[in-house]
């Protein structure tokens, strides 16, 4: 009722301007007829404006940008010859159309909004002219016919997006004591006085700079089917921590010892004990996109909206590398000299493939617009973990001797390994759009995105829950780390900023 009420108001609104204008009209078609060369092009039908034609000219033949009229014309049903100008144009009171620049000659230039009959909605794909109210504004030259051909039925849309991704749960994964005070205690999880130096909160929710973009194409002058391509790109967003001998005395990786079922600590770097150094990172990289035909269900000068089917795709990736070098000072119990190189390294990639269902739409008025989607994907979603761990181990002495192994401290050959699973989820989307045209095809944009993403493998949820792992050799008490998949729901928030060029 609402789209209704808006096409009345503009119908009556442009008869009233109508026949206020015929006088504005004949003094223009004077003009024309005498008027300078460069004013010519008015009286083709090609104008930036207004589509004229001169009741006081001969019977012209009808050209495609006035086959429109054709339809609701008697005359020409009954074959009569005369002029469709502006008050022969009144003739038929039922139909009510304004052709703008942007609508003439839609065959060779197919510049044609969304048209048909403003007085009511539309099944299907009844192809009427309707007044935008804001395609006056433009480019006064007009494109070659086989490149007008091209473009015609194209939009095109490219947006900066500030991303707000879900963050994950960082276990305490490096922590120090300051000061130093005794190192059986210093770090230890739980103990008075340790501090995080990397993990223990929250990490990567913060908003990130991306990208994205839309590529559409009709099939038909009237637009009823076409074909939209989108994509989002989510720049790289990661945390890191490096310590070297001389920026913190005290730094230690606790991990839980099932050897000895107890907090315990390796020394990276402690006074008069050890001296290392320690690197940790963890990163996330998502992006996505689908590749939907669209079909009109609903029309009107108001607005349209469209049926969506066809591919969805998305990946999201983490990983976590800490690798940590330590030089004993004192025989505690490796004999000084002793050079100990740890690492463990920990991936998960998430890709899901999908059928994707949807509904878009757009309502016009003047020169705003505001268009939204609601779309659910359906499909496989494939988990990946990867997990591997190294120690080598440098004895000095005369030779020295290394010792090398697939053990680090959290990834050991016990939860070490590559790992594939997949699951169906439902991924829910939806955006919408408020937009401010600038030109007759240049279109501001600003709006808001959703994207989930359920049962997905984060890469801190598949260490183990309590850090705990079994040095002991010969291996004494419970093995582990053990690797058992968690899974978590992903959620993509944006507030998307850009330009629309459509043709």
């Amino acid at each position: 009722m609402a789209i209704r009420g808006i096409s009345e108001f503009r119908r009556q609104a442009f008869r009233t301007a109508l026949k206020m204008g015929l006088g504005v009209g004949l003094f223009a078609v004077i003009n024309l007829a005498y008027g300078p060369p460069a004013f010519a092009q008015l009286r083709t039908g090609r104008s930036t404006d207004r589509e004229f034609y001169s009741p006081s000219e001969p019977s012209v033949a009808i050209t495609p940008s006035s086959r429109v009229v054709q339809a609701g014309c008697k005359n020409c049903q009954a074959g009569i010859a005369h002029s469709h100008g502006p008050v022969a144009a009144l003739h038929n009171q039922t139909s009510s159309q304004v052709i703008e620049d942007n609508e003439v000659d839609s065959e060779s230039f197919g510049l044609s909004e969304d048209i048909h009959d403003p007085s009511a909605l539309v099944l299907g794909s009844t192809c009427q002219p309707c007044m935008t109210g804001c395609e006056s504004v433009g480019l006064l030259i007009q494109p070659p016919r086989f490149v007008g051909s091209l473009l015609r039925r194209m939009q095109f849309r490219i947006e900066a997006a500030t991303f707000w991704p879900d963050g994950q749960n960082l276990p305490q994964l490096v922590t120090t004591t300051r000061p130093a005070n005794d190192p059986a205690t210093d770090g230890l999880i739980g103990q008075a006085g340790t501090k995080n130096l990397f993990g223990g909160s929250e990490v990567l929710g913060e908003s990130i700079q991306g990208i994205r973009g839309e590529l559409g194409s009709y099939f038909d002058d009237c637009r009823s089917h076409g074909l939209l391509i989108r994509f989002f790109d989510v720049s790289s967003n990661s945390l890191s921590y490096n310590s070297t001998p001389t920026s913190e005395p005290v730094v230690m990786r606790p991990f839980f010892s099932t050897a000895n079922n107890a907090q315990a600590t390796i020394a990276v770097n402690y006074p008069n004990s050890t001296s290392g150094s320690l690197n940790a990172n963890i990163s996330s990289d998502m992006y996505g996109g689908d590749i939907l035909f669209r079909k009109l269900i609903l029309r009107d000068c108001a607005g349209r909206i469209e049926f969506l089917a066809g591919y969805q795709t998305a990946r999201l990736a983490d990983s976590l590398l800490i690798n940590s070098t330590t030089t004993a000072l004192v025989n505690t119990p490796a004999p000084v000299g002793t050079i100990s190189q740890l690492t463990d390294s920990f991936r998960t990639t998430n890709r899901f493939n999908g059928m994707a269902l949807g509904l878009s739409g757009i309502l016009r008025e003047q020169c705003w617009s505001l268009s939204g989607m609601v779309k659910l994907g359906f499909g496989n979603m494939e988990r990946s973990v990867g997990i591997n761990g190294s120690s080598t181990i440098t004895v000095p002495g005369n030779p020295s001797s290394t010792t090398t192994s697939a053990n680090g401290l959290l990834a050991r050959n016990t939860n070490d390994g590559n790992y594939v699973m997949s699951t169906f989820i439902v991924s829910p989307e939806t955006n919408i759009t408020v937009g401010y045209r600038l030109t007759r095809r240049l279109e501001a944009t600003v709006g808001y995105s959703y994207l989930g993403l359920p049962k997905v493998a984060r890469v801190a949820d598949q260490l183990d829950p309590q850090l705990a792992s079994n040095l002991s050799s010969p291996p004494t008490g419970a093995s582990t780390p053990r690797f058992a998949l968690l899974e978590s729901n992903y959620s993509l928030q944006s507030l998307d900023y850009g330009l629309q060029w459509r043709y």
